[in-house]
């Protein structure tokens, strides 16, 4: 059969698309990439902000103008407006998160383990699903549960066959890679031990911590930055630079504890890569307290920020809290951030021009162009088609705004 899968949100997401992909054609099922061609269609949802819900049900409503076909909707909307699926898609199949086994099933298909690299020499490794936090604006946690960690023994057998199908970037997620095998007795230490002992040139980019379990766990997880085999990029989402707003958004850390996080890695891996999340308009948040972040960013000076306009999600404590402010103000505020994002992603970058450094060539975001990354995750963007999944020389001779540009100095390392 003829499978048209379509994955949106996070990594994570993405990540268990591709091990969904590998069941059907372990199956003999042959996925293709457009709606005409395809005899059965499988999206994997997100639901993160209204937004993102509203496209979602455009997306399955489209789908369902063809209702002779098979339907499968999976992922975190699954969970979180099934009611609103079945409306508009009355014969749709709805499975959750932890539902993919049965999804495969349906088809006649068995679940495998994730091996092909499906997007140049990068490879998506889901680690651990679910939680340990309680924010109170977050619609995931309802969908997708209380924390569940992969073991670190089949963990390592997926990374295996992820390389050996040519990925070379490994990037490991969860919606919490700090509390990482906390239902298992172990850390994020003990599982990039067993990985990085796997067979190949590859390395490992461990994705989004909260900061209140890297509070909890520092010691176990600044080991495994230690590896010679992961990324020094850290994607630490603060959300807020006010302790007030922090308090009501329940993150359980302060402005404090985001900055001491910070300082004590880039003491341990200088020139690393940082991101962060904001979330901009939370209900109550005044111009002072938005002030505070903007504060905390021209502080941190994070290479990335990831903006988003406070979505009100029915289910969540947030959805009830009041005063809610005015989508202009939001809207303002997203403004003003996005534009001292790309300042700060400026000014870090701004030095480099002239520096010759080692990357690491993972993907063509555009033809004629190759993406790569140095051993600290700055990306830089090269004329010509560097060999994937090999390490380059590279001069960096300038910058855009969200990424470094430089040139080839030889053919690969």
């Amino acid at each position: 059969m003829r499978i048209l899968v379509e994955a949106y949100g996070c990594t994570l997401n993405r990540g268990e698309a591709d091990e969904f992909i590998d069941g059907l054609v372990e199956a003999g099922h042959e996925p293709v990439v457009s709606q005409e061609d395809a005899e059965a269609f499988v999206i994997f949802t997100c639901g993160v902000i209204d937004t993102t819900e509203r496209r979602m049900l455009r997306k399955i409503g489209e789908f369902s103008k063809e209702p002779e076909k098979p339907l499968l909707v999976c992922g975190c909307l699954s969970n979180i407006c099934p009611d609103k699926i079945r409306k508009i898609a009355p014969h749709a199949m709805l499975f959750g998160p932890s539902e993919q086994i049965n999804a495969l099933k349906s088809l006649g298909a068995e679940w495998r383990p994730n091996k092909t690299a499906r997007n140049g020499a990068v490879g998506i490794l889901p680690i651990a699903t679910g939680c340990k936090g309680s924010c109170t604006y977050c619609v995931t946690r309802n969908a997708r549960g209380a924390l569940k960690s992969r073991t670190p023994k089949d963990l390592r057998q997926r990374l295996g066959a992820l390389v050996n199908s040519g990925a070379a970037e490994i990037q490991l997620c969860a919606q919490d890679s700090a509390v990482y095998g906390a239902d298992l007795g172990i850390g994020l230490g003990e599982l990039i031990g067993t990985l990085e002992s796997v067979n190949g040139d590859f390395m490992m980019r461990i994705g989004m911590m909260n900061p209140s379990g890297v509070k909890t766990n520092s010691d176990n997880i600044l080991a495994a930055y230690g590896s010679h085999k992961v990324f020094k990029f850290l994607h630490l989402p603060v959300q807020s630079g006010s302790d007030s707003v922090l308090e009501r958004m329940g993150r359980r850390y302060t402005v404090e504890d985001f900055s001491n996080i910070v300082r004590e890695f880039r003491s341990r891996f200088p020139g690393l890569t940082l991101s962060t999340d904001i979330i901009v308009g939370f209900p109550g948040e005044t111009d002072d307290e938005f002030l505070e972040s903007m504060k905390l960013m021209r502080a941190a000076k994070p290479d990335i920020i990831n903006i988003t306009r406070f979505s009100s999600r029915p289910g969540t404590g947030a959805h009830t809290m009041k005063p809610k402010i005015i989508s202009r103000k939001i809207k303002d505020r997203s403004k003003i951030m996005t534009d001292l994002r790309f300042e700060l992603t400026g000014e870090n970058y701004r030095d480099m021009a002239g520096m010759a450094v080692r990357a690491l060539a993972t993907e063509r975001k555009v033809p004629g162009t190759t993406l790569l990354r140095t051993p600290e995750y700055k990306p830089v963007v090269v004329d010509g088609e560097a060999e994937l999944g090999k390490w380059h020389s590279v001069e960096i001779t300038g910058n855009a705004r969200a990424y470094l540009s430089g040139i080839l100095n030889d053919t690969s390392d």
